[in-house]
């Protein structure tokens, strides 16, 4: 959960959430994931995952035996993530004002979350709050929007449907997009209300590019290193070296910038 899509927007957004998201492999991003935090010096089983929305992208991590912490700022998301796993630390806060929520072997963010932050002062913010709830020597995973999704995705448009649920995607950008500029997307939700009527939710989402040498500059004063980035191919996995051009998503790790393990 981020800036510009606000948590009354994400209240709004969080009962289509999974329908919208259904063709996602939340099992396989997992074990890509875990693979490369392991190749990275990923220790312990601590798992605090950020802008956790309904509770998919945590949920194959809970399944393998990690103790999971979720937040979100959207309090129906995070309630949607209760019903699926009631167990579950959940805490409401915002990633550009990360409270004190203890140690953690492993820090996650995905789905693009970080990419709807509004500028580089506050995805330097979320850094710093990262390494405060990241235990020495544990291992942060983060993905962002590449300029070829601002390219093509948000540059069109695009009509999916899931059990009844039709979701018109409008993308506002261009296929000219350039390296740190904002993009913006529309999503029409359209719901059967009877008598072959519909209603529809509009939910409107505003992302910004964050150049990969801005990303690691703030890393390095938030004091995290950068370790690797790898690209995300479209059906999951994960390669060397990435490439904003041809990938749609890039996968960033980071650690503590001294000590820890493997360092």
């Amino acid at each position: 959960m981020t800036a510009d899509l606000s948590p009354s927007d994400y209240d709004a957004f969080a009962p289509f959430y999974d329908a919208f998201t259904s063709a996602s492999d939340y099992e396989g991003w997992a074990a890509e994931a875990l693979d490369v935090a392991a190749r990275h010096g990923l220790a312990g089983n601590a798992l605090l995952d950020l802008a956790c929305g309904t509770g998919n992208s945590f949920l194959p991590f809970l399944d393998r035996g990690f103790a999971v912490t979720g937040c979100d700022a959207s309090p129906a998301m995070l309630a949607e993530a209760a019903l699926k796993a009631p167990d579950v630390r959940l805490v409401r806060c915002d990633v550009r004002e990360l409270p004190a929520l203890g140690s953690f072997d492993l820090v996650t963010c995905f789905d693009d979350s970080l990419n709807y932050l509004r500028d580089l002062g506050e995805l330097g913010a979320s850094f710093r709050g990262i390494a405060a709830n990241l235990a020495p020597g544990g291992v942060a995973l983060f993905d962002l929007n590449t300029l070829r999704a601002y390219r093509t995705t948000f540059a069109c448009d695009s009509v999916t449907e899931h059990d009844g649920t039709v979701f018109a995607w409008r993308g506002e950008s261009t296929p000219g997009f350039s390296s740190g500029e904002a993009a913006a997307a529309r999503i029409d939700i359209f719901t059967s209300s009877g008598d072959g009527l519909y209603e529809r939710t509009v939910s409107r989402h505003e992302q910004r590019h964050f150049p990969r040498g801005r990303v690691e500059a703030l890393l390095e004063d938030a004091g995290l290193r950068c370790v690797a980035v790898y690209g995300v191919l479209d059906d999951g996995p994960l390669v060397e070296p990435a490439d904003e051009s041809a990938q749609l998503k890039v996968l960033y790790i980071a650690r503590h910038a001294e000590g820890g393990v493997g360092e």
